[in-house]
């Protein structure tokens, strides 16, 4: 009995450290291990937050911030160049000196902007960082063609001259190149397209892969017939030639061998060596062998957040973005970073921040004191600050801020002093129509840094503050990267955004139950290509409009995805009528067979009379529970004279709630440690699949933290 005993708590001990195990890597566990790194902890949160099955890796550089700076700048000239009429963004040491033709050997400043990865740490830019080994499962030739849909030159079988000039036709396009160097050298495809979108552009119009190129070498040589789409050793004063004499030294005689043997040298003298993100391709900050700083693919400094924007805009318009694609990214950080992000040279940093006024301060039209006063403010009065001065003028830092009646001026920084968030309110709201995002309230004076799209659901920090300004009401959000913004309500007849209520059948949101999931296209027509997302069956989307089209003999519906992806799906199958996207308005399903009412998380009394019957009764025990409080699993429900009992999807303990512990309950049910009944077990089942494990209760948690949904199928 004793060694029964022993190992019974053996398997209790295991299952409890296999839970643990897998419950990581949490939000918290990811954004932990930059704590120590100032202004990266929220932005990890968010994005975790966001895309719960993305995963971060720390890199510790070991290097110091100021060290790395320089040595990517000003430490060799033209190791980091520009294309910039701005003298800001160019280096003041080389000014004018064009090291490529109309490229320029970039400042400082320039270098620090775009070194600096917590300036790339949201849903545009992350992908600089992505690791760039082959994911089969994820990364496909719908996502190339996606990447590569405006270079036409890539998508038709592939055409060049040889050395003799005689021109020949392969029979690949140069898609299907990319896939099979992809799986040849195990390197990813969408790095593949989009490096090579950065280096040859959309139209492909490049001597470096005309194969006709005329010029030669100081000692005559032709270099007619090769082809270098990667730009190989593209560098110097003469990148032409330079490109073509690494093609002709590898023996690049056609397109393929150049895509192919370009992703070789890829794969061979970057990713296995560590240099495996778009980022460390252009920022040498590992040693893979030979040291920091010289091994470095690109020259252009914002080119590996360039290419990481096209591999993004591949992934959304395929429906990635808003799927359960696992994607893994490596992170750098530095020693002695700077506590705030470095900004944009010779820009106003856009911000929404409140301050506080530490005397008395004259608000200005402009910058400088010899501007017109608006109006003089007295110590400890509260504003919204909307620009961060970046240089001084007239030898001071002049802020923009708007005050109270929303106009805006100019303030000396000295003056004012940062405030935590000033809220009134924490709700969350839905959004109705495609809606822009400002720094600041007011159509004018204020600059859009986002935008956000039909059936999101926000959360409102301030409301009411600003009414009628630019004859609009204006409310601050909380974004998704944990930044701030405003956005105009719109009318009673026509609102931007509204508050959300989960019961309401106002707000339409389907789910994808067709097998072989789904295409989100641009147009509702079939007819032509124009698909901008896939998504998997068990995708969540928000349907702003129903019955657009019949096109072909389809159901139409505008569906919008939960990244913001607006377009349009086929409701159903055409011959079968089988549905392809579901309602998730359904609260509630009444069975009969069994006795039971399955309703969803947060259903009052009066939700389900309205829904259900007028006539309902319901009853935890003998008591007869009130019209404004919530059914919980266990409840009795008499209707039409029947009697049913209430199971309310992710409530185990029948308090009528779903928190910590429900999700407890389910944990030590799959550790043996506790039992359910038939009825708790049906609640605990909120992913319906008439399984109960991990799974359900890490929805649980998800749904308790506001990153998933609870439904009855």
């Amino acid at each position: 009995m004793k060694k029964l005993v022993g190992l019974l708590l053996m398997i209790i001990l295991l299952i409890s450290i296999f839970l643990t195990y897998f419950e990581r890597p949490s939000n918290a566990a990811y954004s932990s291990k930059f704590a120590n790194y100032p202004g990266y902890k929220e932005l990890i949160e968010a994005l975790q937050k966001a895309h719960p099955n993305w995963e971060f890796e720390i890199l510790e550089t070991g290097l110091n911030w100021a060290d790395v700076v320089k040595a990517e700048s000003v430490a060799r000239h033209g190791r980091s160049l520009i294309q910039s009429t701005n003298s800001l963004w160019r280096c003041s040491t080389c000014k004018s000196t064009q090291y490529e033709p109309n490229w320029y050997c970039a400042s400082t400043e320039a270098v620090a902007y775009y070194l600096d990865p917590r300036n790339s740490l949201n849903e545009n830019y992350i992908f600089q960082f992505e690791q760039l080994t082959y994911d089969t499962t994820n990364q496909t030739r719908a996502g190339v063609e996606q990447i590569l849909s405006d270079c036409k030159y890539m998508q038709n079988k592939m055409t060049y001259y040889d050395t003799k000039g005689k021109k020949h036709t392969l029979d690949k396009t140069g898609i299907d190149i990319i896939m099979e160097a992809a799986k040849k050298y195990n390197i990813s495809p969408y790095h593949l397209a989009s490096r090579i979108r950065q280096e040859q552009g959309t139209s492909g119009t490049s001597n470096i892969i005309s194969g006709t190129w005329t010029g030669k070498d100081e000692e005559g040589n032709s270099y007619k017939g090769y082809y270098n789409y990667f730009n190989w050793g593209a560098f110097g004063s003469n990148i032409v030639l330079n490109a073509l004499k690494s093609a002709k030294s590898y023996g690049w005689t056609d397109p393929e061998k150049s895509i192919m043997g370009g992703a070789q040298l890829l794969a061979k003298n970057y990713i296995s060596i560590g240099q495996d993100t778009l980022y460390l391709q252009k920022f040498d900050v590992v040693d893979g062998g030979d040291g920091y700083y010289g091994h470095q693919y690109m020259t252009n400094v914002v080119a590996s957040k360039n290419e990481g924007l096209s591999v993004k805009n591949g992934y959304s318009e395929m429906g990635m973005l808003s799927g359960n694609a696992k994607m893994k990214f490596k992170i750098p950080v530095y020693k002695n970073m700077p506590t705030y992000n470095c900004p944009e040279p010779g820009k106003a940093t856009i911000v929404t921040q409140d301050v506080q006024t530490n005397g008395e301060v004259n608000i200005r039209e402009g910058k400088g004191t010899n501007t017109k006063t608006i109006t003089t403010l007295k110590k400890g009065v509260k504003l919204l600050r909307i620009e961060y001065a970046q240089k001084k003028e007239n030898n001071y830092y002049w802020d923009k801020v708007v005050l109270s009646d929303g106009r805006k001026g100019y303030a000396i920084r000295d003056r004012l002093n940062n405030l935590s968030l000033q809220s009134n309110c924490n709700e969350k709201d839905i959004v109705l129509n495609s809606t822009e995002v400002r720094n600041g309230p007011g159509k004018t004076g204020t600059a859009v840094v986002s935008y956000i799209a039909p059936g999101q659901i926000v959360t409102v920090v301030e409301k009411n503050k600003y009414p009628n300004l630019d004859e609009e009401n204006w409310y601050r959000l909380r974004l998704s990267d944990n930044t701030y913004g405003y956005v105009a309500v719109g009318n009673s007849k026509n609102p931007n955004i509204a508050l959300y209520d989960e019961n309401s059948s106002k707000y339409d949101y389907v789910k994808v139950v067709c097998t072989d999931g789904l295409n989100i296209r641009k147009e509702p027509t079939t007819s032509k290509n124009n698909i901008i997302a896939t998504v998997t069956k068990g995708t969540q989307l928000f349907r702003a409009e129903k019955n657009i089209s019949s096109a072909e003999g389809y159901l139409w519906d505008k569906v919008v995805t939960s990244s913001g992806v607006i377009g349009y799906c086929v409701r159903q199958d055409k011959s079968s009528g089988e549905p392809w996207i579901a309602s998730l308005n359904q609260r509630y399903e009444v069975d009969d067979k069994n006795g039971n009412i399955v309703c969803v998380p947060n259903l009052t009394v009066e939700n389900l009379k309205s829904l259900y019957s007028s006539n309902i009764v319901v009853k935890k025990g003998n008591t007869t529970i009130a019209n404004n409080a919530k059914v919980g699993t266990g409840y009795t429900i008499t209707a039409n004279g029947k009697s049913y009992t209430a199971i309310v999807k992710g409530d185990t303990n029948g308090d009528g709630e779903v928190k910590a512990t429900d999700y407890m309950k389910i944990k030590n049910y799959i550790m043996g440690v506790s039992k359910l009944t038939d009825v708790e077990k049906i609640a605990a089942d909120v992913n319906n699949d008439n399984n109960i494990k991990a799974t359900d209760y890490m929805k649980i948690k998800n749904y308790i933290m506001g990153t998933s949904t609870i439904d009855i199928n």
